[in-house]
């Protein structure tokens, strides 16, 4: 492969197809009377790329250790059968449904693919792909595995974050054991009871209780050495601003642990005993305030008992309580989640998609449910991610209908849960609706509303979803489906900025120029090049938006004294794993070149002629709008004459 290289690079071809010796030929400025003013700077030598802050990065040396210490095979080996087949191992993916062993994984190459559904990288990646997790979080999952002690860019911050974590887990231990062994707990275990929750899993959710003193937990917490900053940081307690005493933040309460998707106890959520809920300003549920480790509007409550049920049934039921959730786990349902007190919003669905392509939204009729699906179906419908309701008879929310009815009930009413979109049509096209003209039209006109939202390049599911609904509302209605159509196109347009220019395209949709592709092969696979590059080509250059973006950003790290490395893009990049994977390609495809020195240089004379040949353009534009009797200019013919190139 490498030899075949060196050969294509002595012709003047690209590795992968393209001539750059075409890009590279010299042009000639014959029948050019003068020179048009040069290139604006470039927002690099403005100093425009450095206007953020550069973020903190893994160090590379880390990172290769973790590789070499976590064989791809014997990872991914962890996760589903290998069997050998030639040089490679063969495997079902877990990407996606597969029933044809798809998935290579080289040993030689520390690379795994499947040929089916495209997934490629290595052993971080697929960590993350198969954890749902960040870059940083693959790291330290793999350096754990390892037994690789982790020494992150802030180790007194990192220390710092780690104590707040111990610290939660051991505010659990304290409501826990008070719970099941204090004889003043008495009364929370009853109601739990009355509830119908088992021990069994009040224990493995981590159910306590604050006993209805002020500093209980505070002065507990003293005694073993946590600090007053420690526990009003992480939102376990208050204090006074008369003399800074402490104050429990929980007292008197049932406690639910909050947990992050890896388990960790992050916050928690506390609901009053009966028989307390009379007292003036006293909430019925209360949940800690956002700390450095919790924001309410981001967490769903099980997600990490539910994440694994949810993998294996392709969806996710969000409910509306604690309570909801545990019996729903207790009775074998564990694909269920609760919002924290709030409506869903884009940072839970960021993270929904990332377990399951479908949520179902689980209301009873009495709990104003409608609205509910209306500022959901509005999140929901711009994402590209179905939805669907559930509703429980009148008078029994989650938690009473699994008790009453049992699991399968509950699983058959999830099942069965409505489309979102059909949902909205059932709630229009009512008979009262259509009785008139008018209610027709007004009906339709809001359904319409509601299918604008829908993307204009969704999946295939959501195209077929659109043409349906269309279909039905002309046949319920009579209206003209033609103008129906016309509609919505007017809608759209009104609703949506100019599809195909989101802010930063994803890479793969948009096409890429050779001569962009190769030259980030090249410095992805050698980046110490990058100083080359930043001395010769201004950022403008790069047409590519997505392409531009990363190069932007190698110059930053370049900039800060850090080489750009792959591994080091992946973790700038982090919240987009698909230009994390398109740039391991990328890399991988230069590490085949030899003499990437010399390609460089290649690669940058084919710019410079792209950008001649852009100038003479110019010049030839000008010249056609000119006056047949229009002098030209003397000064620039004088440079001409004076042997003064096309500027650059």
């Amino acid at each position: 492969m490498e030899a075949g290289h060196g050969k294509a690079a002595a012709r003047g071809l690209s590795p992968h197809g393209g001539l750059i010796s075409a890009a590279i030929a010299p042009g000639c400025f014959q029948g050019l009377r003068w020179v048009v003013r040069p290139l604006a700077r470039s927002a690099w030598s403005q100093g425009e790329v450095l206007a953020y802050p550069l973020e903190r990065t893994v160090a590379d040396d880390l990172i290769v250790q973790v590789k070499q210490a976590n064989d791809i095979v014997d990872v991914v080996r962890e996760y589903l059968p290998l069997r050998r087949q030639g040089r490679t191992y063969k495997g079902l993916c877990p990407f996606h449904d597969d029933h044809h062993p798809s998935l290579d994984v080289d040993p030689v190459r520390q690379r795994f693919r499947c040929w089916a559904c495209g997934k490629y990288g290595d052993v971080i990646t697929f960590v993350q792909e198969r954890e749902r997790c960040s870059f940083r979080e693959a790291v330290e999952m793999l350096a754990r595995r390892a037994g690789i002690a982790i020494g992150w860019g802030n180790p007194q911050r990192d220390q710092e974050r780690s104590a707040w974590y111990e610290l939660l887990r051991w505010a659990e231990e304290q409501y826990r054991r008070f719970l099941w062994e204090s004889p003043r707990a008495g009364v929370a275990r009853e109601y739990l009871a009355a509830r119908g929750l088992n021990k069994e899993t009040l224990v493995e959710f981590g159910i306590g209780f604050a006993p209805p003193e002020w500093d209980w937990l505070a002065r507990r917490a003293l005694h073993v050495g946590w600090t007053p900053a420690q526990l009003v940081t992480v939102g376990l307690c208050g204090q006074r601003e008369s003399d800074a005493a402490l104050f429990d933040r929980f007292r008197g309460r049932v406690l639910f642990p909050i947990r992050d998707v890896r388990g960790r106890t992050v916050a928690f959520g506390g609901r009053i005993l009966p028989g307390s809920e009379e007292q003036p300003g006293v909430p019925k549920y209360y949940n800690s305030s956002d700390t450095p480790l919790f924001r309410k509007s981001e967490h769903l409550y099980g997600l990490d008992r539910a994440r694994a049920a949810a993998e294996q049934c392709g969806y996710l039921a969000v409910v509306e309580g604690y309570t909801d959730v545990l019996m729903a786990h207790q009775h074998g349902c564990r694909a269920v989640v609760a919002t924290l007190g709030t409506a869903l919003n884009q940072a839970h669905l960021q993270q929904l998609k990332r377990y399951v392509p479908r949520v179902v939204l689980v209301f009873d009729a009495d709990s104003g449910g409608d609205r509910g699906v209306e500022l959901a179906l509005q999140l929901f419908l711009e994402q590209d991610i179905e939805l669907a309701i559930a509703q429980l008879p009148a008078g029994l929310d989650p938690c009473d209908f699994v008790r009453t009815h049992g699991r399968e009930a509950f699983e058959q009413v999830l099942t069965q849960a409505v489309d979102a979109l059909e949902y909205k049509l059932r709630q229009e096209l009512t008979p009262t609706a259509l009785a008139t003209l008018a209610g027709r039209r007004q009906a339709v006109e809001r359904v319409l509303q509601v299918l604008a939202r829908l993307p204009a390049r969704g999946s295939h599911a959501t195209q077929v979803k659109r043409e349906l609904a269309i279909a039905q509302l002309a046949r319920r209605t009579g209206a003209n489906e033609i103008t129906l159509w016309r509609r919505l196109q007017e809608l759209y347009r009104q609703s949506h900025r100019v599809p195909g220019d989101p802010e930063e395209p994803p890479v793969r949709q948009v096409a890429v120029d050779p001569l962009e592709r190769q030259l980030l092969e090249i410095l992805l696979a050698e980046p110490t090049l990058i100083h080359q590059v930043r001395s010769a080509l201004p950022l403008p250059e790069i047409q590519h938006r997505g392409l531009r973006l990363v190069l932007t950003r190698m110059y930053r790290l370049a900039e800060a004294g850090l080489q750009p490395t792959v591994d080091r893009l992946r973790q700038e990049f982090a919240d987009r794993p698909r230009l994390g994977e398109y740039l391991l390609r990328l890399h991988d495809r230069g590490q085949l070149l030899q003499n990437r020195d010399q390609w460089l240089q290649a690669l940058l004379a084919a710019f410079q002629e792209r950008r001649s040949q852009r100038l003479r353009e110019q010049v030839q534009a000008q010249l056609r709008s000119l006056d047949s009797d229009a002098p030209p200019p003397t000064e620039l013919l004088r440079q001409i004459q004076e042997g003064h190139s096309f500027p650059s």
